[in-house]
């Protein structure tokens, strides 16, 4: 996997939420909504899709701007030529090849029972039971 890619789900992906979240706008790159109009884009809590939002906003990778007067906070993709190829190679990474998408999910999980202080999974996509 592409060490950018691997960067972007650890320290911004970090779960799989933020991983749909990043995947929504390479697929959307024009959208431009609030945090509430993407959990609902996304099929997920607004409790769950904010945190993302955030995440990738102060690593560069949205843009969030202030829309009448101050009430509501919309994020768009930002300009940057890298958000866009890192974002690209997450897509691929994700939806094309298959040992990189186990990779992937193998990361988010992997964070996520170190988060609660359990054992990690095996460490190679392809060990341990497949299915």
């Amino acid at each position: 996997m592409d060490e950018h890619v691997r960067k972007f789900i650890e320290e911004t992906a970090q779960d799989l939420v933020g991983l749909e979240v990043a995947l929504f706008f390479q697929g959307n790159p024009r959208a431009f909504d609030t945090a509430s109009g993407i959990a609902l884009r996304t099929h997920r809590p607004l409790g769950d899709v904010e945190p993302a939002l955030h995440r990738m906003t102060e690593q560069g990778y949205l843009e969030s701007l202030a829309r009448a007067d101050g009430r509501y906070q919309v994020y768009a993709l930002s300009a940057a030529p890298e958000v866009w190829r890192t974002l690209c190679h997450l897509s691929e990474a994700y939806h094309e090849d298959p040992l990189a998408r186990k990779e992937i999910v193998l990361l988010l999980v992997q964070r996520r029972l170190k988060e609660r202080g359990l054992p990690a999974p095996p460490t190679t996509p392809g060990s341990g039971t497949d299915g």
